[in-house]
Order: C-alpha cells, then sequence, then structure tokens
C-alpha cells in the first residue's frame, strides 16, 4: 500500500499521533481487510504513575474486531508497548485509544452490538455481526455492571413491583422500577418476601434509603406484602389496577352463576317444544314469550337477548 492509502486510513479509524497505520492487507477472497497499527515513539509516559518519558520494555501483539469496512470484515493489529517504569519500578502495557482493555472488539465494534442487542435478541445480533452470543453477553454483563456501579437512587421514594417470567415454565423474576423516573431499579430471581430485603440492600448500597420509599404499587401478593411491610416499613401500599379490575370481573361473573344467569347462556337454550298454553319458554331462567311473536324482534324479557340468537326447533 502508498502512503496515501496509510495515511487515509489513519484518518478514517481516527487515529493520531503516536498511532498510525502501518500496513493495509486485503483479501478479496475471505472478504477480510486487515490493518497493522503502530506505536512510532520509543519513550512514553507511565500509564500507572503518570511518569514521562519512560522506556518500552517490550511490546505485545494483540488483534481487534472492528466495524466491517463496506462488505469486508475488518481486523485491527498492534504491537504495543509495555513501559518499564523508573519511578513506580512497575512494567504496564500502555492502554489502546480504540478498545477498552482486555476486549477483543473496538469501542465502535462494541457500541454497535450493543445497539443491536438493544432491540434484537442477543443470538440473531450475534448471526449478523458473525461472533459468538457469548462475546456479546459478556459485554452486556461489563456494560451492565459498569450502569449498576454508577447507578444513584437517592431520590427514590415511589417504586412499582412487579414478576415476570423469565421463560417458559415457572421461572419468575422481580423487577422494582421508579415510578417517578420511569427507569427500572432493580431485578433478582424469585418473588417472595426475599426479594424486597434483596431490593432494600441494593437500595442502601446506591445512597437511597429503604425508609424513604414513601409509595409501593403491585400486585395482590401476600408475599410482596410481607416484604413491603417488614423491609420498607413507611411505604404506603397500593395495588394496581389490572388486577383490581380482575377481581371485578370476577366478582360479578360468580355473582351471575349464583345468581342471575348469564345472558348468552339464556339465549342458547330455548325449549324445543310448544307448550299447549301457546308460549314459549327459555330452558335457562324461564321467561317466556308468545309462540307467534315475531323472531327476530321480540327478546327474551328475563334476561333481554334477541330470539334470533336463539338455537333450537322451538326458538
Amino acid at each position: 500500500m502508498s502512503v496515501q492509502v496509510e495515511a487515509l486510513f489513519t484518518s478514517a479509524l481516527g487515529l493520531q499521533a503516536p498511532w498510525e497505520v502501518r500496513d493495509v492487507r486485503l483479501d478479496v477472497v475471505k472478504h477480510r481487510i486487515d490493518f497493522a497499527v503502530q506505536c512510532s515513539r520509543a519513550l512514553l509516559d507511565c500509564p500507572g504513575c503518570g511518569a514521562a518519558a519512560q522506556p518500552v520494555h517490550d511490546r505485545l501483539s494483540r488483534s481487534w474486531r472492528h466495524l466491517d469496512f463496506f462488505q469486508f470484515e475488518a481486523w485491527l493489529h498492534a504491537d504495543v508497548p509495555r513501559v518499564a517504569c523508573s519511578a513506580c519500578g512497575k512494567t504496564t502495557q500502555v492502554p489502546v485509544p480504540w478498545a477498552r482493555e482486555g476486549s477483543g472488539f473496538t469501542l465502535r465494534f462494541e457500541a454497535l452490538a450493543l445497539t443491536l442487542c438493544q432491540g434484537l435478541p442477543v443470538r440473531q445480533s450475534a448471526r449478523m455481526l458473525r461472533v459468538r452470543d457469548k462475546q456479546l453477553w459478556r459485554r452486556i454483563e461489563h456494560y451492565v455492571t459498569e450502569a449498576r456501579r454508577k447507578q444513584d437512587m437517592t431520590k427514590v421514594q415511589i417504586v412499582g413491583i412487579d414478576e415476570t417470567s423469565l421463560r417458559r415454565g415457572q421461572d419468575y423474576v422481580t423487577v422494582v422500577h421508579d415510578l417517578d423516573e420511569k427507569r427500572l431499579l432493580f431485578c433478582t430471581p424469585g418473588r417472595d418476601h426475599k426479594t424486597m430485603q434483596a431490593f432494600a440492600a441494593d437500595l442502601s448500597a446506591h445512597g437511597g434509603e429503604p425508609t424513604a420509599i414513601k409509595h409501593a404499587c403491585m400486585d395482590m401478593s401476600a408475599a410482596y406484602l410481607k416484604g413491603v411491610s417488614t423491609f420498607l416499613a413507611n411505604a404506603q401500599v397500593s395495588y394496581d389496577r389490572f388486577h383490581i379490575v380482575k377481581l371485578a370481573g370476577e366478582a360479578m361473573r360468580c355473582a351471575a352463576r349464583n345468581g342471575r344467569p348469564r345472558p348468552y347462556r339464556c339465549a342458547r337454550r330455548w325449549a324445543s317444544s310448544i307448550p299447549s298454553s301457546g308460549v314459549q319458554s327459555c330452558g335457562r331462567c324461564g321467561a317466556t314469550r308468545r309462540a307467534g311473536a315475531p323472531r327476530r324482534s321480540r327478546p327474551c324479557i328475563g334476561c333481554n337477548v334477541p330470539i334470533s340468537r336463539a338455537r333450537g326447533p322451538g326458538a
């Protein structure tokens, strides 16, 4: 490659001195492009103590997967120097500006991978990026751990508590949200009262106070109620609308079964025979109508369902 091409890729990769592209190798058959990057200085600052102009002890060969260049899979290769510091007496590897320590991906590749994983399953994202899904899971774990370490819960006062199924079967996890900020605070396996103990401990570890929680919205779980009463002692409990409406609907259905029958069943159970009195009767509720009344216009006088929905030869 010419000097102009190497300088072009140095700029395209965003490299700055002392890092520069030394060589570019293109393999059309394998659809791959490899960039050889070098550090041109012999004296570097110590990464540990910051002492200036320390000699390079040796160099270690490393490789990183980068964003694709057009249809070509891109890789960066560099001999990363280690500095022998006379001030602190340690030999420390110099960090590279395009990747975090210990990662085999560049920062831009990791950003793309995490963006895909936000909207797609991890396995599907791995297939699109032509990597193993375990590699993506390790990156997700790293950045989630970093985000959790920096999370601030000092102002949390109103929380929402619920459980969700992790996968098919009875594998449940408990999730706790900050209802003011609309953000996830905590997630842990299980759905018993001990999950609230774990949340209280995590809340304290991130600057919050369990006694500062004023309100907890949750389902009608006895385990959650016990946990909130024990570990979030100052929180008032309210039940979410879904379970309230569900219980109200079940109560209405129970009342219909034990008392007045449900209309749609009445409409299906008209007696097939016409009594000698000249009236038809509903086989369920006992309501009657005249045998000669129009079928499509007259409802059952007991359950008020149009007779046009009734079945049977007597309808």
